[in-house]
């Protein structure tokens, strides 16, 4: 019996720790987006086209982020550390 219970013990243990949160990688994935998207624009005139992606790609960081705004930066590198797996 306690062999079991250990066994099962570890596998939770194992996957609690190498949990992925999808939110939160989509979260990185828009703010990277975003980046790319405004490193693109140092050179280029901001015509209203421009602006509305960069207001469409804001919105979307800000969504994805909601949740973790007053995350602190330990916890963040760690689940983002989960998002490469």
């Amino acid at each position: 019996m306690s062999k079991y219970f250990f066994a099962s013990a570890f596998v939770f243990l194992l996957f609690s720790c190498s949990h992925k949160d999808e939110q939160f990688c989509d979260c990185l994935k828009a703010g990277e987006e975003l980046n790319e998207y405004s490193s693109k624009l140092f050179d280029e005139v901001i015509t209203p086209e421009i602006q509305k992606k960069m207001q469409e790609l804001k919105a979307k960081k800000t969504t994805a982020c909601k949740n973790y705004q007053k995350m602190g930066g330990p916890e963040m590198l760690e689940l983002k550390e989960n998002c490469g797996k």
